[in-house]
């Protein structure tokens, strides 16, 4: 029997907001000193029952990416010196940066620099597996943490800042252990655990924009040797547990589960705060072995029903004995009726109907086990909204076959009659086409193949005529342009599918029965660059009746919202030429129900 002890130990910060220690350095082609200050009491994690202090150790550094006011960007090594001070030898142009991308830990093996600024960790992607021990560049998760430095000020504000867990898993047994996943949750069914997030420059307060209980990094079976201790990093938005409530680590070794789960016992808040690093330790002393041969699969490994409720069947094919493990909070909207089988069998999954209407979406994974193997069910329920005769999707497309994880994540960008996702580089204008990327004039196919359509199953990639009926025309359109300081969402966009008078009042938390189109560029079709980051797009399975330029290229229609309900191109108006574009451009897809009997 294997026995766990899990405990958490010292913590340190990164400000929400620094200050930086004078801006006027004079400009020097070596570069100039720069330092930043950390860990202001505003930002310090606490946990009163394990009497938590923040402090930085000695050795610490941080990685911070510096963007400059041309757009370029500088990556630079701060170091710790006296008290909570963090500075670099040489920045370049101090004066110039605009904003300040900072990581904890700092990483020497990423991304070469030149000269003497070193190496620097950069953006952690979200939803990216851990593939090694102490490795910080494949963090899950939204952005550590972004400085933005007010011009004239010398103040630095946080925007988009996270919190992050370093959970040390310590192997003090005889034998290996396999990591393949490490979670943290809270029952505390208020709190943003995940997703998109910001942090308001007026009051320093983090506004979460999408509410998840837990957040789970998957680990690419990682072996914490026998004596050894590995590192692994998980990010969360930042959130407080009041008296009562629970906060959970949980750890799977060799198949096994092992959880530890500490309550807040007093009337002080804990407080797990944006821009700091909270080390976890998770000790394992005995070790169970498991079979490593037995193996387990599951059909189908995704779902994203149409339906609001209803029972699913799932076939699950094993070589043996299996468990069934749903992620924590997600018992009030889906239930399985099994959590344990043998061999082949079947697992029902039941949804059930959101409690937020057109505005709830929610993303839950079912993991099941067979010794050290696994299968993930991944579920996306909400994200059907009926506009008209027509049921359109919440969200555009992730990863093929797959929607993204919130309304307001652009999701991957798609050319005419592909299910090839390229990845979109929002924000960043200019970024080069990624590796592969088709490029130049193309005329055809005329048609987009149904087992070339990126859409899920049961969902497809809408015609010109529904996308017409979803945002109307020139003279009567049917979408209104949300900022997110009053829209609640992370990212620029328009709701669309109603009156721009009902359009214009929706929300994140209350869409007016429209949908989310989030600003998201798409990729040039001669060199792939990735361009316009201010437009909301969206593209039809409908080849235009235009050839245009005489450039040998096919064009489909496509919709281009550009910055405003105002300046804008639909597919009811070909006479525009910018309301069309070439089959290699790549958009993000936005998807439509397959029509039904019963729809």
């Amino acid at each position: 029997m294997k026995k766990t002890i899990i405990y958490f130990a010292a913590a340190a910060a990164m400000a929400v907001a620094c200050q930086v220690e004078n801006l006027e350095y004079p400009q020097t082609a070596e570069g100039e000193p720069f330092s930043i200050r950390a860990s202001f009491q505003s930002t310090r994690t606490t946990l009163d029952t394990d009497g938590w202090k923040v402090s930085w150790d000695d050795g610490d550094a941080l990685s911070v990416i510096a963007v400059y006011a041309d757009g370029t960007t500088r990556d630079y090594r701060f170091d710790k010196g006296e008290g909570d001070t963090f500075s670099c030898p040489k920045v370049y142009s101090p004066e110039d940066i605009t904003a300040l991308n900072v990581f904890y830990p700092y990483d020497e093996n990423q991304y070469d620099m030149d000269g003497d600024y070193g190496r620097a960790g950069m953006s952690f992607g979200s939803g990216m597996q851990q593939s090694a021990i102490d490795d910080a560049s494949h963090i899950d998760g939204p952005l550590y943490g972004y400085a933005r430095l007010e011009s004239g000020e010398g103040q630095v504000v946080m925007h988009h800042a996270s919190t992050l867990f370093d959970i040390q898993v310590a192997n003090s047994s005889d034998k290996d252990i396999l990591i393949t996943e490490v979670r943290i949750s809270t029952q505390d069914g208020d709190k943003n655990m995940t997703g998109w997030f910001k942090v308001n420059p007026q009051t320093g307060a983090v506004e979460p924009t999408s509410a998840y209980k837990e957040a789970a990094l998957p680990v690419n079976e990682v072996t914490v040797s026998a004596g050894q201790t590995g590192h692994f990093y998980i990010t969360s938005a930042p959130f407080e547990l009041l008296q009562g409530k629970t906060f959970s680590v949980t750890v799977t070794a060799n198949g096994i589960q092992s959880r530890f789960e500490k309550t807040v016992e007093s009337e002080e808040t804990g407080n797990f705060a944006a821009g700091t690093v909270n080390h976890i330790k998770a000790e394992f002393t005995e070790v169970e072995e498991v079979d490593p041969n037995l193996t387990v699969s599951i059909e189908p490994s995704y779902m994203a029903p149409i339906a609001a409720s209803g029972e699913f069947t799932i076939n699950v094919t094993s070589t043996g004995d299996w468990t069934v493990v749903p992620e924590t909070g997600i018992d009030d909207w889906l239930e399985v009726s099994a959590l344990k089988g043998s061999g082949n069998g079947t697992v029902t999954v039941t949804l059930k109907e959101l409690a937020g209407g057109d505005s709830d979406v929610r993303t839950g994974k079912v993991t099941f086990r067979a010794g050290v193997n696994s299968a993930v069910l991944t579920v996306q329920h909400g994200y059907a909204q009926q506009i008209g005769n027509l049921v359109w999707a919440k969200a555009n497309v992730g990863e093929s076959g797959r929607f993204a994880e919130s309304p307001d994540a652009p999701g991957m960008l798609y050319q005419y009659a592909s299910k090839t996702g390229w990845s979109n580089d929002y924000p960043n204008n200019g970024t080069e086409a990624p590796e592969g990327y088709p490029t130049g004039a193309k005329n055809s196919p005329l048609t987009w193949a149904e087992d070339q359509d990126p859409c899920p199953e049961g969902w497809r990639v809408p015609t010109d005529g529904e996308v017409t009926a979803l945002l109307g025309t020139d003279s009567d359109n049917k979408f209104g342009w949300l900022e997110p300081s009053a829209s609640g969402f992370a990212i620029p966009g328009v709701a669309c599918g109603l009156s721009k008078e009902t359009a214009k009042t929706a929300s994140k938390d209350n869409m007016a029965g429209c949908i989310f189109l989030p600003c998201s560029g798409n990729r040039h079709w001669k060199h792939g660059q990735y361009q316009n980051p201010t437009h909301a797009t969206m593209q039809s399975s409908t080849i235009a009746d235009v050839k245009g330029n005489g450039d040998g290229n096919a064009y489909r229609y496509v919709v281009k919202i550009m910055g405003s309900d105002t300046n804008f191109t639909l597919p009811s108006s070909p006479e525009n030429k910018w309301g069309y574009a070439e089959l290699n451009m790549a958009y993000p897809v936005r998807c439509v129900a397959e029509q039904t009997d019963e729809q």
